[in-house]
């Protein structure tokens, strides 16, 4: 039964938001602002190249790590 309940209030929701949207105007500068704002935003991989864009830092180098753990060389046993 509550699986038809939460349905019902979702489907609800969507037909209500759905009336709403429908009766919304926007001014075009609105929505030539919001386009470019998505076209910028999906393409953000290949906008990384650009001169005016911040270049990533380098990752500091990294200090070789030995296989041998750090006391391997010593012993508990007497020689």
């Amino acid at each position: 039964m509550r699986i038809w309940l939460i349905s019902f209030l979702i489907l609800l929701a969507l037909t209500r938001g759905w009336d709403w949207l429908a009766h919304l105007t926007l001014p075009l500068p609105t929505l030539l602002l919001a386009g470019a704002i998505l076209s910028i935003l999906s393409n953000e991989s290949i906008l990384a190249g650009l001169p005016w864009m911040p270049q990533s830092q380098p990752s500091p180098p990294q200090l070789p790590v030995s296989s041998d753990p750090p006391d391997a060389h010593k012993t508990l046993t007497s020689q």
